[in-house]
């Protein structure tokens, strides 16, 4: 079963030809950007990308740190550049804004940040996106796990579960690769993950891979209380301050647990699948079939 999921989730030759191809040719165009170096992000440059509707790439306009006493301009220096390569965008709001460039194939998210070399020099979470590439792609090269990596990622994806976007609340794709290469494999995260709900320390589960922690009412003690609200305190091996999984909902947290249960007792190809919901489905639903 898992080589045949692999094969329908893995994004095909052709398609990362035509993605490579429109991504290059944008790299060409922001490396005209002075003083700034492109690197590009995200599940394409971890190797770690699954199948979906829509490709989206995340690209970093990294700005030599000198820039970093003017990090809250970052946005607006890049937008003049933007304008002045012709480069249409929509700007989005964030701890820092950044925007978004609609290709033919692929939708890309422009990202301004501080170019550094260690986590603590970072002035916002953004800055520290490539060192979290380089710790993924790093952790996938030395125990092979890109491909369960992309597992974990479409079965969360199926279930409306992948995206710390305010409107999911479910897991990143950064804090699914760390909970992957944490455990070791999918199966065995997803084993873990089933019985989560009996392993709760202060209704919490707290995972400190790097050791960043004494122990876990450290975590209760020393972490920002803000970070502490999702069930799942994921600390960021790389920022002993970031819990990585901060935007997980309660209700999705559960949700997940559950399914996993249901996986374990009668796993299917299925559940990697994402089911679009139609006009069926919804008169079903209400009608308290489903």
């Amino acid at each position: 079963m898992k080589f045949k999921v692999l094969e329908k989730i893995t994004p095909s030759k052709e398609e990362n030809k035509l993605v490579n191809s429109e991504t290059q040719e944008l790299v060409k165009k922001l490396k005209k950007i002075k003083e700034a170096t492109i690197i590009i992000g995200g599940s394409d440059a971890k190797g770690t990308v699954i199948r979906k509707a829509k490709r989206d790439v995340d690209i970093f306009v990294a700005f030599d740190y000198k820039y970093a006493d003017k990090s809250d301009k970052l946005a607006d220096i890049l937008q003049t550049w933007l304008r002045k390569l012709k480069i249409k965008v929509s700007r989005l709001h964030g701890s820092r804004d950044y925007f978004n460039h609609k290709g033919k194939h692929v939708k890309f998210e422009i990202i301004p940040i501080l170019k550094i070399k260690r986590a603590k020099e970072a002035v916002n979470i953004t800055d520290v996106s490539p060192l979290h590439v380089t710790y993924v792609k790093n952790k996938c090269k030395k125990k092979k796990l890109a491909s369960e990596i992309r597992l974990a990622k479409a079965f969360c994806y199926a279930h409306n579960l992948y995206g710390a976007e305010s409107y999911i609340k479910g897991f990143s794709g950064y804090a699914l690769e760390l909970l992957v290469i944490y455990y070791g494999s999918f199966m065995a995260f997803i084993k873990a993950a089933a019985r989560w709900g009996k392993q709760m320390y202060k209704k919490k589960i707290i995972i400190d891979s790097a050791k960043h922690y004494k122990n876990k009412d450290a975590v209760f003690f020393q972490l920002n209380e803000s970070k502490l609200h999702s069930p799942l305190i994921l600390i960021d091996p790389l920022q002993k301050d970031r819990n990585a999984a901060a935007a997980l909902s309660k209700e999705k947290f559960f949700l997940f647990i559950k399914i996993c249960q249901r996986f374990l007792k009668k796993p299917s190809e299925k559940f990697f699948i994402k089911k679009e919901i139609t006009e069926k489905d919804l008169k079903r639903f209400v009608k308290g079939k489903e």
